[in-house]
């Protein structure tokens, strides 16, 4: 996976047994609750925004949104 997006998320506070990953608002993945998850995102370089917010399976109760940026000016 070499030179492709590829993005570790971690988490605590979750409490359900499985949670939903969600990547510019649309859930990714469905996951068991171990306060890991890798998205391999399969894109090479250029300029790119991810924004990511875990919530426990099937419900609102999710984490802050946090961005992910590859590429592009420094902040």
């Amino acid at each position: 996976m070499q030179g492709k997006h590829t993005v570790d998320l971690s988490w605590t506070g979750a409490t359900s047994a499985n949670i939903d990953i969600y990547r510019d608002g649309v859930v990714i993945a469905t996951a068991p609750n171990n306060e890991t998850y890798k998205d391999f995102i399969g894109v090479r370089g250029g300029n790119a925004r991810y924004i990511y917010k875990v919530c426990d399976a099937s419900t609102q109760n999710c984490s802050n949104q946090v961005t992910v940026r590859f590429g592009g000016p420094p902040l």
